[in-house]
Protein backbone atom coordinates (compact mmCIF):
# COMPACT_ATOMS: atom_id res chain seq x y z
CA UNK A 1 0.00 0.00 0.00
CA UNK A 2 2.90 2.47 0.68
CA UNK A 3 4.38 1.44 -2.48
CA UNK A 4 1.44 2.68 -4.49
CA UNK A 5 0.88 5.44 -2.58
CA UNK A 6 4.30 6.70 -3.27
CA UNK A 7 4.09 5.45 -6.78
CA UNK A 8 0.38 7.77 -6.99
CA UNK A 9 2.57 10.75 -5.54
CA UNK A 10 5.56 10.93 -7.57
CA UNK A 11 3.03 10.69 -10.61
CA UNK A 12 1.04 13.53 -9.17
CA UNK A 13 4.18 15.75 -8.91
CA UNK A 14 5.98 14.84 -12.39
CA UNK A 15 3.21 15.30 -14.94
CA UNK A 16 2.59 19.17 -13.54
CA UNK A 17 6.10 19.76 -13.56
CA UNK A 18 7.01 17.88 -16.50
CA UNK A 19 4.29 19.43 -18.65
CA UNK A 20 5.13 22.87 -17.75
CA UNK A 21 9.01 22.28 -18.66
CA UNK A 22 7.92 20.89 -22.03
CA UNK A 23 5.68 23.74 -22.81
CA UNK A 24 8.45 26.60 -21.87
CA UNK A 25 10.66 24.72 -24.06
CA UNK A 26 8.41 25.02 -26.86
CA UNK A 27 7.47 28.59 -26.07
CA UNK A 28 9.27 30.57 -28.80
CA UNK A 29 7.52 27.62 -31.39
CA UNK A 30 3.99 28.34 -30.22
CA UNK A 31 2.29 31.85 -31.81
CA UNK A 32 -0.06 32.00 -28.44
CA UNK A 33 2.56 31.91 -26.27
CA UNK A 34 5.09 32.96 -27.71
CA UNK A 35 7.78 35.98 -26.38
CA UNK A 36 6.39 39.18 -27.91
CA UNK A 37 9.15 41.24 -26.69
CA UNK A 38 12.10 41.38 -24.78
CA UNK A 39 11.62 43.41 -20.49
CA UNK A 40 14.34 45.68 -19.48
CA UNK A 41 16.05 43.41 -16.43
CA UNK A 42 14.99 46.12 -14.03
CA UNK A 43 11.81 45.81 -14.54
CA UNK A 44 11.72 41.88 -14.56
CA UNK A 45 13.39 42.53 -11.13
CA UNK A 46 10.50 44.83 -10.04
CA UNK A 47 8.09 42.25 -11.29
CA UNK A 48 9.40 39.33 -9.51
CA UNK A 49 10.03 41.41 -6.45
CA UNK A 50 6.41 42.26 -6.49
CA UNK A 51 5.18 39.08 -6.83
CA UNK A 52 7.32 37.53 -4.31
CA UNK A 53 6.26 40.13 -1.89
CA UNK A 54 2.68 39.62 -2.67
CA UNK A 55 2.39 35.91 -2.80
CA UNK A 56 3.89 35.78 1.06
CA UNK A 57 0.59 37.15 2.76
CA UNK A 58 -1.88 34.18 2.49
CA UNK A 59 -4.36 34.49 5.24
CA UNK A 60 -6.94 32.14 2.90
CA UNK A 61 -3.52 29.36 3.41
CA UNK A 62 -3.62 27.54 -0.01
CA UNK A 63 -0.35 26.98 -2.20
CA UNK A 64 -1.14 29.10 -5.28
CA UNK A 65 0.09 32.59 -6.22
CA UNK A 66 -2.76 34.56 -4.72
CA UNK A 67 -1.90 38.32 -5.03
CA UNK A 68 1.11 37.36 -6.75
CA UNK A 69 -1.09 37.21 -9.30
CA UNK A 70 -0.93 40.64 -10.28
CA UNK A 71 2.48 40.62 -11.64
CA UNK A 72 1.15 38.08 -14.70
CA UNK A 73 -1.43 41.00 -16.53
CA UNK A 74 1.56 43.37 -16.92
CA UNK A 75 3.76 40.86 -18.08
CA UNK A 76 1.60 39.32 -20.50
CA UNK A 77 0.99 42.77 -21.91
CA UNK A 78 4.90 43.16 -21.96
CA UNK A 79 6.45 39.86 -23.17
CA UNK A 80 3.85 37.38 -23.73
CA UNK A 81 2.86 34.35 -22.60
CA UNK A 82 5.79 32.38 -22.42
CA UNK A 83 8.16 34.30 -20.02
CA UNK A 84 4.97 35.14 -17.99
CA UNK A 85 4.69 32.13 -17.03
CA UNK A 86 8.20 31.63 -15.95
CA UNK A 87 7.47 34.78 -14.19
CA UNK A 88 4.96 33.45 -11.95
CA UNK A 89 6.94 29.97 -11.38
CA UNK A 90 10.14 31.59 -10.72
CA UNK A 91 7.73 33.85 -8.12
CA UNK A 92 5.80 30.80 -6.76
CA UNK A 93 9.15 28.82 -6.09
CA UNK A 94 11.10 31.96 -4.40
CA UNK A 95 7.71 32.71 -2.28
CA UNK A 96 8.00 28.90 -0.89
CA UNK A 97 11.72 29.25 -0.33
CA UNK A 98 10.58 32.27 1.49
CA UNK A 99 8.46 30.66 3.54
CA UNK A 100 10.07 27.45 4.67
CA UNK A 101 13.03 29.94 5.90
CA UNK A 102 11.00 32.09 8.07
CA UNK A 103 9.12 28.94 9.19
CA UNK A 104 10.13 27.55 12.65
CA UNK A 105 9.40 24.15 11.82
CA UNK A 106 12.92 22.08 10.93
CA UNK A 107 10.82 18.53 9.73
CA UNK A 108 9.67 20.61 6.16
CA UNK A 109 13.92 21.85 5.40
CA UNK A 110 15.14 18.42 6.41
CA UNK A 111 12.52 16.52 3.95
CA UNK A 112 12.97 15.82 0.16
CA UNK A 113 9.62 15.58 -0.71
CA UNK A 114 9.10 19.21 0.72
CA UNK A 115 11.46 20.19 -2.41
CA UNK A 116 9.50 18.35 -4.93
CA UNK A 117 6.58 20.15 -3.64
CA UNK A 118 7.69 23.03 -4.24
CA UNK A 119 8.88 22.34 -7.72
CA UNK A 120 5.10 20.94 -8.47
CA UNK A 121 3.73 23.72 -7.39
CA UNK A 122 5.76 26.04 -9.80
CA UNK A 123 4.58 23.54 -12.40
CA UNK A 124 1.25 24.27 -11.95
CA UNK A 125 1.55 27.65 -12.03
CA UNK A 126 3.33 27.29 -15.19
CA UNK A 127 0.73 25.79 -16.82
CA UNK A 128 -2.13 27.71 -14.98
CA UNK A 129 -0.26 31.01 -16.77
CA UNK A 130 0.12 29.53 -20.02
CA UNK A 131 -3.70 28.64 -19.90
CA UNK A 132 -4.63 32.76 -19.28
CA UNK A 133 -2.18 33.63 -21.57
CA UNK A 134 -3.68 31.43 -24.44
CA UNK A 135 -7.19 32.62 -23.46
CA UNK A 136 -5.44 36.21 -23.51
CA UNK A 137 -4.36 36.34 -26.46
CA UNK A 138 -7.01 34.40 -28.10
CA UNK A 139 -9.86 37.07 -27.11
CA UNK A 140 -7.62 40.31 -27.54
CA UNK A 141 -7.47 40.36 -30.95
CA UNK A 142 -11.68 39.76 -31.03
CA UNK A 143 -12.78 41.91 -28.35
CA UNK A 144 -11.75 44.95 -25.91
CA UNK A 145 -9.29 45.00 -23.35
CA UNK A 146 -11.70 44.02 -19.70
CA UNK A 147 -13.11 41.39 -22.03
CA UNK A 148 -9.44 39.60 -22.34
CA UNK A 149 -8.92 40.44 -19.07
CA UNK A 150 -11.55 38.81 -17.69
CA UNK A 151 -11.20 35.69 -20.06
CA UNK A 152 -7.52 35.23 -19.22
CA UNK A 153 -8.20 34.91 -15.16
CA UNK A 154 -11.21 32.50 -16.26
CA UNK A 155 -9.25 30.17 -17.49
CA UNK A 156 -5.86 30.90 -15.65
CA UNK A 157 -8.20 30.10 -12.44
CA UNK A 158 -10.26 27.06 -14.24
CA UNK A 159 -6.65 25.44 -15.12
CA UNK A 160 -5.29 25.33 -11.69
CA UNK A 161 -8.69 24.44 -9.98
CA UNK A 162 -8.09 21.47 -12.61
CA UNK A 163 -5.11 20.79 -11.66
CA UNK A 164 -5.61 20.68 -8.02
CA UNK A 165 -8.24 18.47 -8.29
CA UNK A 166 -6.44 16.16 -10.35
CA UNK A 167 -3.76 16.02 -7.81
CA UNK A 168 -6.04 15.02 -4.91
CA UNK A 169 -7.74 12.47 -6.98
CA UNK A 170 -4.24 10.65 -7.92
CA UNK A 171 -2.65 10.82 -4.34
CA UNK A 172 -5.90 10.15 -2.16
CA UNK A 173 -8.83 8.37 -4.64
CA UNK A 174 -10.94 7.44 -2.08
CA UNK A 175 -11.31 10.83 -0.55
CA UNK A 176 -14.45 13.16 -1.16
CA UNK A 177 -13.54 16.73 -2.92
CA UNK A 178 -14.27 19.28 -0.56
CA UNK A 179 -15.17 22.55 -2.12
CA UNK A 180 -15.20 24.16 0.62
CA UNK A 181 -11.37 24.16 1.50
CA UNK A 182 -10.60 24.09 -2.31
CA UNK A 183 -11.80 27.24 -3.71
CA UNK A 184 -11.51 29.74 -1.42
CA UNK A 185 -7.32 30.39 -1.58
CA UNK A 186 -8.49 31.05 -5.84
CA UNK A 187 -10.54 34.32 -4.37
CA UNK A 188 -7.13 36.07 -3.89
CA UNK A 189 -5.78 35.00 -7.55
CA UNK A 190 -8.54 36.55 -8.68
CA UNK A 191 -8.63 39.57 -6.71
CA UNK A 192 -4.79 39.84 -7.96
CA UNK A 193 -5.61 39.33 -11.40
CA UNK A 194 -8.17 42.81 -11.21
CA UNK A 195 -5.16 44.25 -9.57
CA UNK A 196 -3.00 43.43 -12.34
CA UNK A 197 -4.95 44.79 -15.01
CA UNK A 198 -5.76 47.73 -13.48
CA UNK A 199 -2.25 48.14 -13.31
CA UNK A 200 -1.51 46.77 -17.12
CA UNK A 201 -4.04 49.85 -17.91
CA UNK A 202 -2.77 52.47 -16.14
CA UNK A 203 0.77 51.90 -17.96
CA UNK A 204 -0.78 51.89 -21.00
CA UNK A 205 -2.08 55.13 -20.09
CA UNK A 206 0.50 56.78 -18.35
CA UNK A 207 3.72 54.88 -19.37
CA UNK A 208 5.14 51.82 -17.42
CA UNK A 209 7.44 53.94 -14.85
CA UNK A 210 3.32 54.68 -13.34
CA UNK A 211 2.76 50.63 -13.73
CA UNK A 212 5.75 50.58 -12.12
CA UNK A 213 5.51 52.62 -9.22
CA UNK A 214 1.74 51.43 -8.72
CA UNK A 215 3.15 47.62 -8.37
CA UNK A 216 5.83 48.58 -5.68
CA UNK A 217 2.84 50.39 -3.59
CA UNK A 218 0.70 47.66 -3.87
CA UNK A 219 3.32 45.24 -2.75
CA UNK A 220 3.96 47.52 0.21
CA UNK A 221 0.45 47.16 1.36
CA UNK A 222 0.42 43.98 1.07
CA UNK A 223 3.61 43.53 2.88
CA UNK A 224 2.67 45.71 5.69
CA UNK A 225 -0.72 43.40 5.80
CA UNK A 226 1.55 40.08 6.27
CA UNK A 227 3.50 41.60 9.02
CA UNK A 228 0.23 42.24 11.02
CA UNK A 229 -1.00 38.78 9.88
CA UNK A 230 2.57 37.74 11.21
CA UNK A 231 2.18 39.54 14.28
CA UNK A 232 -1.24 38.93 15.08
CA UNK A 233 -1.05 35.41 14.45
CA UNK A 234 2.40 34.50 16.52
CA UNK A 235 0.18 36.71 19.33
CA UNK A 236 -2.41 34.10 19.06
CA UNK A 237 0.23 31.52 19.20
CA UNK A 238 1.48 32.90 21.92
CA UNK A 239 -1.54 33.18 23.98
CA UNK A 240 -2.36 29.76 22.81
CA UNK A 241 0.86 27.80 24.09
CA UNK A 242 0.34 30.02 27.77
CA UNK A 243 -3.22 28.36 28.08
CA UNK A 244 -1.78 25.23 27.10
CA UNK A 245 0.93 25.56 29.93
CA UNK A 246 -1.59 26.67 32.28
CA UNK A 247 -3.52 23.85 32.22
CA UNK A 248 -0.31 21.76 31.81
CA UNK A 249 0.67 23.13 34.86
CA UNK A 250 -2.84 22.55 36.92
CA UNK A 251 -3.18 19.18 36.12
CA UNK A 252 0.64 18.78 37.47
CA UNK A 253 -0.21 20.31 40.59
CA UNK A 254 -2.72 18.13 41.20
CA UNK A 255 -2.29 16.08 44.43
CA UNK A 256 -1.05 12.65 43.95
CA UNK A 257 -0.18 10.00 46.35
CA UNK A 258 2.92 8.52 44.26
CA UNK A 259 5.89 9.99 42.61
CA UNK A 260 5.65 7.85 40.13
CA UNK A 261 2.47 9.35 39.56
CA UNK A 262 3.57 12.76 38.98
CA UNK A 263 6.79 10.99 37.04
CA UNK A 264 4.15 10.81 34.73
CA UNK A 265 2.43 13.57 34.46
CA UNK A 266 5.30 15.38 33.62
CA UNK A 267 6.23 13.19 30.61
CA UNK A 268 2.84 13.19 29.28
CA UNK A 269 2.52 17.16 29.67
CA UNK A 270 6.33 17.31 27.99
CA UNK A 271 5.17 15.18 25.01
CA UNK A 272 2.41 18.19 24.17
CA UNK A 273 4.93 20.86 23.84
CA UNK A 274 8.04 18.54 22.97
CA UNK A 275 8.93 15.45 20.03
CA UNK A 276 10.83 13.10 22.07
CA UNK A 277 11.69 9.85 21.86
CA UNK A 278 13.31 8.95 25.30
CA UNK A 279 12.30 10.09 28.65
CA UNK A 280 14.31 10.14 32.08
CA UNK A 281 13.72 11.56 35.19
CA UNK A 282 16.12 11.48 38.39
CA UNK A 283 14.78 12.04 42.23
CA UNK A 284 17.18 14.12 43.30
CA UNK A 285 16.14 15.66 46.54
CA UNK A 286 18.01 16.02 49.87
CA UNK A 287 17.30 13.06 52.21
CA UNK A 288 15.84 11.20 50.03
CA UNK A 289 17.14 8.03 48.00
CA UNK A 290 18.09 8.39 44.22
CA UNK A 291 15.65 7.09 42.41
CA UNK A 292 15.39 7.26 38.54
CA UNK A 293 12.71 6.19 35.84
CA UNK A 294 12.88 6.33 32.13
CA UNK A 295 10.04 6.20 29.74
CA UNK A 296 10.90 4.49 26.23
CA UNK A 297 9.76 5.51 22.76
CA UNK A 298 6.56 2.89 23.02
CA UNK A 299 5.43 4.80 26.05
CA UNK A 300 6.26 2.21 28.97
CA UNK A 301 7.79 3.88 32.27
CA UNK A 302 10.15 1.31 33.49
CA UNK A 303 12.24 2.39 36.71
CA UNK A 304 15.99 2.56 35.33
CA UNK A 305 17.97 4.29 33.08
CA UNK A 306 17.45 4.04 29.08
CA UNK A 307 19.64 2.72 26.78
CA UNK A 308 19.29 5.03 23.74
CA UNK A 309 21.85 3.82 21.94
CA UNK A 310 24.22 6.78 19.94
CA UNK A 311 21.56 7.06 16.61
CA UNK A 312 18.74 8.76 16.41
CA UNK A 313 15.54 6.33 14.17
CA UNK A 314 15.79 6.44 10.53
CA UNK A 315 13.61 8.71 8.92
CA UNK A 316 12.18 7.92 5.47
CA UNK A 317 13.79 9.16 2.01
CA UNK A 318 17.33 10.05 1.99
CA UNK A 319 18.95 11.39 4.89
CA UNK A 320 21.84 11.08 7.24
CA UNK A 321 21.75 9.02 10.47
CA UNK A 322 21.97 11.88 13.00
CA UNK A 323 23.18 11.74 17.04
CA UNK A 324 20.60 12.46 19.49
CA UNK A 325 20.45 15.89 20.68
CA UNK A 326 19.84 15.14 24.40
CA UNK A 327 18.16 18.45 26.76
CA UNK A 328 18.75 17.92 30.42
CA UNK A 329 16.81 20.32 32.41
CA UNK A 330 17.17 20.71 36.49
CA UNK A 331 13.91 20.76 38.44
CA UNK A 332 14.90 23.28 41.56
CA UNK A 333 12.90 24.03 44.54
CA UNK A 334 13.84 26.87 46.96
CA UNK A 335 17.36 27.18 45.23
CA UNK A 336 18.35 23.43 45.55
CA UNK A 337 17.79 21.21 42.89
CA UNK A 338 15.16 18.03 43.60
CA UNK A 339 14.89 16.38 40.35
CA UNK A 340 16.39 16.49 36.70
CA UNK A 341 15.28 15.64 33.63
CA UNK A 342 16.01 14.21 30.28
CA UNK A 343 14.72 14.16 26.75
CA UNK A 344 16.14 12.66 23.91
CA UNK A 345 15.44 14.11 20.67
CA UNK A 346 16.27 13.74 16.85
CA UNK A 347 17.96 17.37 15.93
CA UNK A 348 16.34 16.49 12.41
CA UNK A 349 12.79 16.86 13.62
CA UNK A 350 13.64 19.32 16.53
CA UNK A 351 11.60 22.45 16.66
CA UNK A 352 12.95 25.74 18.68
CA UNK A 353 9.90 26.59 19.77
CA UNK A 354 9.10 23.26 21.20
CA UNK A 355 12.27 23.90 23.40
CA UNK A 356 10.77 27.33 24.68
CA UNK A 357 7.52 26.28 25.19
CA UNK A 358 9.72 22.91 27.49
CA UNK A 359 12.24 25.99 29.65
CA UNK A 360 8.45 27.68 30.66
CA UNK A 361 6.94 24.32 31.62
CA UNK A 362 10.01 23.30 33.72
CA UNK A 363 9.35 25.58 36.72
CA UNK A 364 6.17 24.25 37.09
CA UNK A 365 7.31 21.14 36.64
CA UNK A 366 9.67 21.69 39.29
CA UNK A 367 6.38 23.09 42.04
CA UNK A 368 4.77 19.82 40.99
CA UNK A 369 8.02 17.59 42.24
CA UNK A 370 8.43 19.72 45.33
CA UNK A 371 4.81 19.73 46.54
CA UNK A 372 4.89 16.26 46.00
CA UNK A 373 8.17 15.81 48.06
CA UNK A 374 6.70 17.95 50.93
CA UNK A 375 3.77 16.06 50.95
CA UNK A 376 6.21 12.73 51.39
CA UNK A 377 7.66 14.73 54.19
CA UNK A 378 4.42 15.44 55.78
CA UNK A 379 3.70 11.69 55.66
CA UNK A 380 6.50 10.10 56.12
CA UNK A 381 9.23 9.50 59.27
CA UNK A 382 12.49 11.32 57.90
CA UNK A 383 14.87 8.78 59.94
CA UNK A 384 13.30 5.40 58.64
CA UNK A 385 11.35 6.71 55.80
CA UNK A 386 8.42 5.01 57.07
CA UNK A 387 4.62 6.22 56.78
CA UNK A 388 4.04 8.16 60.50
CA UNK A 389 1.38 6.92 62.30
CA UNK A 390 -0.89 10.29 61.03
CA UNK A 391 -0.92 9.08 57.54
CA UNK A 392 -2.10 5.74 58.53
CA UNK A 393 -5.11 6.29 59.59
CA UNK A 394 -7.12 7.24 56.27
CA UNK A 395 -5.67 4.43 54.36
CA UNK A 396 -6.33 1.79 57.56
CA UNK A 397 -9.86 2.84 56.83
CA UNK A 398 -10.06 2.73 52.88
CA UNK A 399 -8.68 -1.05 53.33
CA UNK A 400 -11.33 -1.58 55.77
CA UNK A 401 -14.07 -0.66 54.16
CA UNK A 402 -12.58 -1.82 50.91
CA UNK A 403 -12.89 -5.82 52.38
CA UNK A 404 -16.44 -4.95 54.25
CA UNK A 405 -17.73 -4.32 50.87
CA UNK A 406 -15.86 -6.64 48.33
CA UNK A 407 -14.83 -9.17 50.16
CA UNK A 408 -11.44 -10.97 50.79
CA UNK A 409 -9.21 -10.06 53.62
CA UNK A 410 -6.55 -7.59 55.60
CA UNK A 411 -4.02 -7.87 58.01
CA UNK A 412 -2.33 -5.94 60.43
CA UNK A 413 1.32 -6.67 61.91
CA UNK A 414 2.35 -4.77 64.92
CA UNK A 415 6.16 -5.37 65.62
CA UNK A 416 8.35 -4.45 68.25
CA UNK A 417 12.30 -4.42 68.52
CA UNK A 418 12.90 -6.64 71.53
CA UNK A 419 14.90 -4.86 74.53
CA UNK A 420 15.32 -1.54 72.29
CA UNK A 421 15.82 0.40 75.18
CA UNK A 422 18.74 -1.55 76.51
CA UNK A 423 20.32 -1.14 73.26
CA UNK A 424 20.42 2.71 73.41
CA UNK A 425 21.36 3.11 77.33
CA UNK A 426 24.32 0.45 76.05
CA UNK A 427 25.71 1.88 73.04
CA UNK A 428 23.87 5.74 72.85
CA UNK A 429 20.83 6.74 70.89
CA UNK A 430 22.84 7.46 67.58
CA UNK A 431 23.41 3.28 67.40
CA UNK A 432 19.91 3.14 68.37
CA UNK A 433 18.72 5.62 65.18
CA UNK A 434 20.82 3.22 63.11
CA UNK A 435 19.18 -0.23 64.86
CA UNK A 436 15.48 1.36 63.36
CA UNK A 437 16.83 2.50 59.98
CA UNK A 438 17.99 -1.43 59.92
CA UNK A 439 15.11 -2.81 60.90
CA UNK A 440 12.86 -0.43 58.59
CA UNK A 441 15.05 -1.21 55.55
CA UNK A 442 14.06 -5.06 55.90
CA UNK A 443 10.10 -4.14 56.96
CA UNK A 444 10.10 -1.54 53.97
CA UNK A 445 11.80 -4.10 51.27
CA UNK A 446 9.66 -7.13 51.73
CA UNK A 447 6.26 -4.82 51.32
CA UNK A 448 4.20 -5.78 47.76
CA UNK A 449 2.44 -2.87 45.95
CA UNK A 450 -0.46 -1.67 48.36
CA UNK A 451 1.15 -2.78 51.62
CA UNK A 452 2.24 0.04 53.85
CA UNK A 453 4.70 0.26 56.51
CA UNK A 454 4.49 2.72 59.43
CA UNK A 455 6.68 3.40 62.09
CA UNK A 456 3.08 3.55 64.37
CA UNK A 457 5.81 4.44 67.77
CA UNK A 458 9.40 4.28 69.32
CA UNK A 459 10.67 1.36 68.09
CA UNK A 460 7.12 -0.06 67.10
CA UNK A 461 6.51 -0.33 63.51
CA UNK A 462 2.87 -1.25 61.94
CA UNK A 463 2.78 -3.62 58.35
CA UNK A 464 -1.00 -2.96 56.87
CA UNK A 465 -1.05 -6.13 54.77
CA UNK A 466 -4.05 -6.10 52.06
CA UNK A 467 -5.61 -9.28 50.40
CA UNK A 468 -3.85 -11.88 53.14
CA UNK A 469 -5.48 -13.92 55.48
CA UNK A 470 -4.02 -14.32 59.10
CA UNK A 471 -2.01 -17.46 59.01
CA UNK A 472 -0.53 -16.21 55.66
CA UNK A 473 0.57 -13.21 56.95
CA UNK A 474 1.91 -14.75 60.57
CA UNK A 475 4.15 -16.43 58.60
CA UNK A 476 5.20 -13.36 56.20
CA UNK A 477 5.36 -11.64 60.03
CA UNK A 478 8.20 -14.73 60.83
CA UNK A 479 10.37 -14.97 57.80
CA UNK A 480 10.49 -10.77 59.15
CA UNK A 481 11.57 -11.66 61.83
CA UNK A 482 14.02 -14.30 61.11
CA UNK A 483 15.51 -11.33 58.46
CA UNK A 484 15.95 -9.32 61.30
CA UNK A 485 17.81 -11.90 63.85
CA UNK A 486 19.64 -12.45 60.96
CA UNK A 487 20.96 -8.45 60.44
CA UNK A 488 24.64 -7.90 60.87
CA UNK A 489 24.34 -5.23 63.01
CA UNK A 490 27.71 -4.29 64.64
CA UNK A 491 28.69 -1.80 66.76
CA UNK A 492 32.68 -1.14 67.15
CA UNK A 493 33.39 -4.10 65.07
CA UNK A 494 31.00 -6.57 67.62
CA UNK A 495 28.02 -7.94 66.39
CA UNK A 496 24.88 -6.66 68.43
CA UNK A 497 21.45 -8.89 68.45
CA UNK A 498 18.49 -7.54 67.00
CA UNK A 499 15.14 -9.43 67.78
CA UNK A 500 11.97 -8.77 67.23
CA UNK A 501 8.10 -9.40 68.62
CA UNK A 502 4.93 -9.31 66.95
CA UNK A 503 1.43 -9.73 66.88
CA UNK A 504 -0.54 -10.12 63.93
CA UNK A 505 -4.46 -9.41 63.75
CA UNK A 506 -6.85 -10.77 60.64
CA UNK A 507 -10.54 -9.17 59.41
CA UNK A 508 -12.69 -10.65 58.91
CA UNK A 509 -11.35 -13.58 60.94
CA UNK A 510 -12.21 -11.37 64.30
CA UNK A 511 -15.47 -9.58 64.88
CA UNK A 512 -14.58 -5.85 65.01
CA UNK A 513 -16.44 -2.21 64.59
CA UNK A 514 -14.15 -0.13 62.96
CA UNK A 515 -10.40 -0.25 61.89
CA UNK A 516 -8.75 1.06 64.89
CA UNK A 517 -10.07 -2.40 66.68
CA UNK A 518 -7.67 -4.39 64.69
CA UNK A 519 -4.54 -2.69 65.84
CA UNK A 520 -5.97 -3.17 69.62
CA UNK A 521 -6.04 -6.97 68.73
CA UNK A 522 -2.71 -6.63 66.97
CA UNK A 523 -1.21 -5.21 70.52
CA UNK A 524 -2.43 -7.33 72.59
CA UNK A 525 -1.35 -10.25 70.35
CA UNK A 526 2.45 -8.25 70.78
CA UNK A 527 2.45 -8.05 74.12
CA UNK A 528 1.36 -12.10 74.59
CA UNK A 529 4.73 -12.44 72.21
CA UNK A 530 6.23 -10.45 74.54
CA UNK A 531 5.39 -12.66 77.86
CA UNK A 532 6.13 -15.64 76.53
CA UNK A 533 9.94 -14.95 76.03
CA UNK A 534 10.11 -12.11 73.29
CA UNK A 535 11.32 -12.78 69.79
CA UNK A 536 8.25 -14.61 68.59
CA UNK A 537 5.35 -13.81 66.38
CA UNK A 538 1.62 -14.58 67.51
CA UNK A 539 -1.83 -14.72 65.82
CA UNK A 540 -4.46 -13.42 67.54
CA UNK A 541 -7.82 -15.79 67.09
CA UNK A 542 -9.90 -14.22 69.54
CA UNK A 543 -11.22 -15.25 73.21
CA UNK A 544 -7.72 -14.89 74.28
CA UNK A 545 -6.47 -17.68 72.47
CA UNK A 546 -3.19 -17.21 70.20
CA UNK A 547 -1.86 -19.01 66.98
CA UNK A 548 1.99 -19.62 66.81
CA UNK A 549 3.79 -20.21 63.41
CA UNK A 550 4.18 -23.70 64.23
CA UNK A 551 0.10 -24.27 64.54
CA UNK A 552 0.25 -24.01 68.31
CA UNK A 553 -2.68 -22.53 70.35
CA UNK A 554 -1.37 -20.71 72.83
CA UNK A 555 -3.55 -18.69 75.79
CA UNK A 556 -2.98 -15.11 76.85
CA UNK A 557 -1.12 -16.26 80.14
CA UNK A 558 -3.26 -13.91 82.21
CA UNK A 559 -5.49 -15.35 84.73
CA UNK A 560 -9.13 -15.37 83.45
CA UNK A 561 -12.16 -14.30 86.21
CA UNK A 562 -13.77 -17.30 87.51
CA UNK A 563 -17.42 -17.32 86.70
CA UNK A 564 -19.89 -15.35 89.26
CA UNK A 565 -22.53 -17.73 91.12
CA UNK A 566 -25.92 -16.74 90.25
CA UNK A 567 -27.45 -15.43 93.20
CA UNK A 568 -29.42 -17.80 95.91
CA UNK A 569 -32.77 -16.28 96.70
CA UNK A 570 -33.62 -18.87 99.48
CA UNK A 571 -31.61 -19.67 101.64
Amino acid sequence: MNFLRSRRDLWATLLPTATAAVLLLLAPRLPWIAPSAQPSPLLLLVLIAVGVAASVHRPLKGETLGLGAMVIPPALYLSGGGPAAALAAACLVLTQLALRLSRTSTAQKHERRGMLRVLEDAGRAALATLGGAAAWAAVRFLWALPAALATGAFVYLLVWIGLEIADRKIRRPDQPLRLQTLLPPFGLDLFGWILGGAVAVAGLAGGWGLAGVLLVALALLVLEAARSAWILNRADNRIHDLERLGLAGERMLKKEEELVQVVERIRDESAKVLAYHWYHFEALAPGWELRSWCSTPEGRLEEGVPEPGNWAPVLPGFHRRAAWQILERQLRAQGRVVARVRFWCDPRRLDPKSVDLLDLLIPQASLSVQRCFAGLEAQEDPLTGALLRRALEPKLNQAYYRVGERGGAMSVVLCDIDHFKKINDTYGHAVGDRALVAVSAVLKGSRRDGDLCCRYGGEEFLLLVDGIAGEDALGMADRLRRSIEELPFEVDGKRVNITMSAGVACFPDLYIKSAAELILFADEALYAAKRKGRNRCLLDIGQGKYLDVHGNVVDSGEPVAETPEPPRIFA
